[in-house]
């Protein structure tokens, strides 16, 4: 007697072999896209909640004039926040001069945030297409085992269009989380910069306002 869900176990085995290559390929850059996008939610994390500490904390800092504090804070914090915040609070003792330093840095700072967001967007773009390549191949697979098959019915054309049909869906499968986190993650490090610039505004007006009294 055959043990429960063997049939089970092989059809799925019989589907990933029919797959072949496309799928192989399929299956590949899923788990990569993982990876990524795990790696790029801890930077994410890390950078969002180096910035809530630091504003915090900055603010009140400046409202009591301690810069060397400031100073000192941020080099303690090791991060794209900290870096920005540094080239406000340091530097050319000219605004204009500190505020395109402040630009400089957060510019380096939201690229560091988007690193790796094209190979997401990539793989989100191009998967569906490889689904879609492989579904064709599998297609004429089928059509070519019904010609050498003699007196075979549609089923043999069923069974190989529903197999290739799996590639398909698994290119779909892989590009829609992929999709999704590339459209968050830019999303993200559009509002870090934003964040940054005001903070780095404030820190820079405020301490210009310190400089004339």
């Amino acid at each position: 007697m055959a043990a429960p869900g063997a049939g089970f176990n092989v059809g799925i085995k019989d589907i990933i072999v029919s797959g072949g290559p496309t799928l192989a390929l399929l299956i590949f850059l899923s788990i990569y896209s993982v990876a990524l996008i795990w790696e790029r939610w801890k930077t994410f994390r890390k950078s969002s909640g180096e910035l809530s500490r630091l504003s915090d904390k900055l603010r009140a800092m400046l409202q009591s004039g301690s810069l060397a504090e400031a100073v000192a804070l941020c080099r303690a914090h090791k991060g794209a926040a900290s870096s920005v915040v540094m080239a406000s609070l340091t530097g050319s003792p000219d605004k204009a001069e500190r505020k395109r330093s402040a630009e400089r840095a957060i510019e380096r700072a939201a690229a560091d945030l988007q690193k790796s967001l094209t190979t997401l967007g990539t793989i989100a773009s191009v998967a569906p297409f490889i689904g879609l390549f492989g579904t064709v191949i599998g297609v004429m697979r089928a059509f070519r085992d019904l010609a050498s098959a003699a007196g075979a019915g549609p089923g043999v054309v069923a069974i190989g269009i529903s197999e290739a049909l799996v590639c398909t869906a698994a290119g779909i499968f892989v590009a829609i989380p992929a999709l999704a986190a590339y459209n968050y993650f830019n999303l993200q490090a559009s509002r870090f910069s934003d964040e940054m610039g005001w903070l780095s505004e404030e820190i820079i007006e405020k301490l210009s306002e310190k400089a004339h009294r």
